[in-house]
C-alpha cells in the first residue's frame, strides 16, 4: 500500500473512531460500540501490519455503520408512525420544536410517554400550553406532566401495560432502538396527560 493511502486510511478509521467515540458518550447503542470496537481493531492493524485492502476497510467500517443506523432507524419510525400518533408543538427560544408521541389509554384518561430533550421537559413540566394535533384536530392544551421515576411502581406498572395492551409487538421498535442506537443521556421520561379528557 502506498504511503498516501496508508496516511489516509489512518486518518479516516481515526475520524470514524471519534465519531464512534462520541456517539458511545452521548447515547451509547450496540452500533456505536461496535462501531469503535472494530474501528480501534482496523486503526491497529493498519498501523502495525499495513495491507492493500486497509484504505478499502477504513471506507467500508463507516459506511457500514452509517447504513445500519439508518436501516434502524427506518425501521423503528415507520413502526412508530403505524400507530395513533398525537404531535406536540411549542415555540421555544431556540425556535419551534415538536414531538410526536404514541397516545394510550389509563386510568387517568389519555396519556402519552415521552422521553424529553431538557428544554421541552422544562416547558413541559412548567405547565407551558402547546399545540396538540390528534386525528387531524389541532388546539392549544396544557398537558399534565410527570416524571416517570416519580410514579409509584402499581402506576408505572400500569402505563406499560396500556402502552403494551394497545400497540403490542410495535413496542419492540423501541427496545430495538434503545439497544441498536442507544438513548440520548440528557433525557427526561415524561408520562403525559390531558388537563381534561380528550
Amino acid at each position: 500500500m502506498s504511503s498516501t493511502n496508508h496516511t489516509v486510511a489512518i486518518g479516516i478509521t481515526g475520524l470514524t473512531l471519534f465519531a464512534a467515540l462520541a456517539l458511545v458518550i452521548d447515547r451509547g447503542g450496540l452500533i456505536a460500540w461496535a462501531t469503535a470496537l472494530l474501528a480501534v481493531g482496523l486503526l491497529a492493524k493498519t498501523l502495525i501490519r499495513p495491507t492493500r485492502f486497509d484504505l478499502g476497510l477504513s471506507i467500508g467500517l463507516p459506511a457500514v455503520a452509517v447504513l445500519a443506523w439508518a436501516g434502524v432507524f427506518y425501521c423503528v419510525i415507520t413502526t412508530y408512525e403505524s400507530g395513533e400518533v398525537v404531535q406536540l408543538s411549542v415555540e421555544t427560544s431556540s425556535g419551534p420544536a415538536f414531538a410526536r408521541l404514541w397516545v394510550f389509554d389509563t386510568n387517568m384518561g389519555p396519556t402519552l410517554y415521552y422521553d424529553a430533550p431538557p428544554q421541552m421537559a422544562e416547558l413541559l413540566l412548567a405547565g407551558e400550553p402547546m399545540w396538540v394535533e390528534r386525528a387531524g384536530q389541532a388546539s392549544v392544551r396544557t398537558l399534565v406532566a410527570t416524571p416517570a421515576e416519580t410514579l409509584a411502581e402499581p402506576q408505572a406498572a400500569h402505563v406499560l401495560e396500556s402502552m403494551g395492551a394497545k400497540y403490542g409487538e410495535r413496542m419492540t421498535a423501541a427496545d430495538l432502538y434503545y439497544v441498536l442506537l442507544g438513548r440520548p443521556r440528557d433525557r427526561i421520561p415524561l408520562v403525559l396527560t390531558f388537563d381534561e379528557a380528550g
